[in-house]
């Protein structure tokens, strides 16, 4: 998860602000796209906290808080700069870091675990909001770099 953190990063560092400013994805720049991962990686962080802070919390089935859609994703924040940008992504990163330092391997790879995920583990979330969410969006950061 590092290493695909660093490889992000080390491809953003190196593009322009005026390429990241350029559509990416459809009608979303590259710099949307860095907010959009920024936010996941926030998710993750209170998807952990929430978890620790209640695990005897019990879901009725619905995954409404845990959904990969990208409706959850807040708008996109018109105002700010591709510098702020750069730096959420970085810094929300960190943010997962640190809520993961007091998470135990059974938190984090037992599947049943936390039933309020459905049965999925911890570590799937997480990955889904970080490393494997690079791979879905780096094709679209990397033709920016062209």
């Amino acid at each position: 998860m590092r290493d695909a953190h660093q490889g992000m990063a080390e491809a953003i560092e190196h593009l322009p602000d005026k390429r990241l400013l350029e559509p990416a994805m459809d009608d979303w720049t590259g710099k949307d796209l860095l907010a959009h991962m920024a936010w996941w990686h926030d998710h993750s962080v209170l998807v952990i906290e929430g978890l620790r802070a209640a695990p005897a919390v019990r879901r009725d089935g619905s995954r409404e808080h845990h959904q990969r859609d990208q409706r959850a994703d807040p708008p996109r924040p018109p105002g700010r700069s591709t510098e702020l940008t750069r730096r959420a992504f970085n810094e929300s990163f960190t943010r997962i870091l640190a809520a993961l330092e007091p998470v135990t391997d059974e938190e984090l790879f037992v599947a049943d675990r936390w039933p309020w995920l459905g049965g999925e583990a911890l570590i799937e979330t997480i990955l889904w909001d970080s490393s494997r969410h690079y791979d879905a969006h780096r094709e679209h950061l990397e033709r920016l770099s062209r």
